[in-house]
């Protein structure tokens, strides 16, 4: 062999024996709050972290991105998309390790959610409740909350994190927790029922000391459909 060619060789070498961890961001809306799933990390007794593990022989990056929704959640009805790979140094050698990002929303009235409740190494945080993460987890929470808020003000994709049947004010405060911004209501419900998006369920709220607002629900066939719909919420 030449010298070269053993030269060449070296980083495919270095990398192919490099571990890859899947790192879940798992977002969800409750109330007028927007939560992320973090797991207790085993080797600090106060520390938390994202849903995660490492890629094992023969699975695929997806399939484990899954696995790991259906360990904490329990279904699947689930929204999952892939972020991008994120290095750091590694912990058990001087090579560098590799995570995959994905970010995912789960709807919190799907009755397996509430499992974690028994869980004590699993919880549920407000975005502007979580602190003390490591740095790659708080670089893929960063970037993960960065593509939502760009993904919602160019697609329905924001609507999988509200229950099957919702009250336009539910849309709206999604929207201002997410985006961080407050919403003309007027505005926001005139332009919401412009675009066909949604439809009256027929329903009302019960038993509220307020005046009982409608239902509507997503005028789309397939959950998939929220994200390839372009549209554009302009606020």
């Amino acid at each position: 062999m030449e010298k070269g060619d053993e030269k060449g060789k070296n980083p495919a070498t270095q990398y192919s024996t490099n571990r890859i961890e899947i790192d879940c961001v798992i977002f969800n809306f409750e109330g007028e709050s927007l939560k992320v799933l973090l797991v207790k990390q085993k080797d600090k007794e106060e520390s938390w972290g994202l849903a995660n593990d490492w890629i094992k022989e023969g699975e695929t990056l997806s399939g484990t991105a899954h696995n790991i929704l259906r360990k904490y959640i329990g279904v699947d009805n689930f929204f999952l998309e892939q972020l991008k790979a994120f290095g750091y140094p590694s912990s058990s050698s001087s090579q560098e390790d590799i995570a995959i990002g994905y970010y995912a929303m789960v709807k919190r009235d799907i009755g397996d959610i509430d499992n974690d409740i028994f869980n004590p190494n699993v919880a549920w945080m407000g975005i502007n409740e979580i602190s003390g993460l490591n740095n790659k987890h708080k670089v893929i929470l960063d970037y993960s909350l960065k593509e939502l808020r760009k993904n919602i003000c160019k697609s329905a994709i924001g609507f999988n994190l509200l229950p099957e049947k919702f009250t336009l004010l539910q849309v709206m405060h999604l929207y201002e927790e997410i985006l961080g911004i407050e919403i003309n209501k007027s505005n926001f419900r005139r332009k919401i029922l412009q675009m066909d998006l949604i439809q009256d369920s027929n329903e009302k709220e019960k038993a509220v000391s307020h005046r009982a607002a409608k239902f509507y629900s997503i005028n789309l066939q397939q959950h998939e459909m929220l994200a390839n719909r372009e549209l554009n919420f302009n606020f």
